[in-house]
């Protein structure tokens, strides 16, 4: 039996981002695997597109 591991295609450790004094992003930590599909859900406003800029 062999295990398929998909590699990251993407990753992020301990990703901050801010929009001025605004912490938006904290200590993200993320891997995303290659050939795969990967969707982003969540409520309005609670960082989906800052993290993919």
């Amino acid at each position: 039996m062999s295990t398929n591991i998909a590699a990251s295609k993407i990753s992020a450790q301990n990703m901050n981002f801010y929009y001025g004094k605004f912490h938006a992003l904290k200590n993200i930590n993320i891997e995303i695997p290659a050939n795969k599909v990967t969707a982003f859900i969540g409520p309005s406003g609670c960082g989906k597109s800052t993290l993919l800029r």
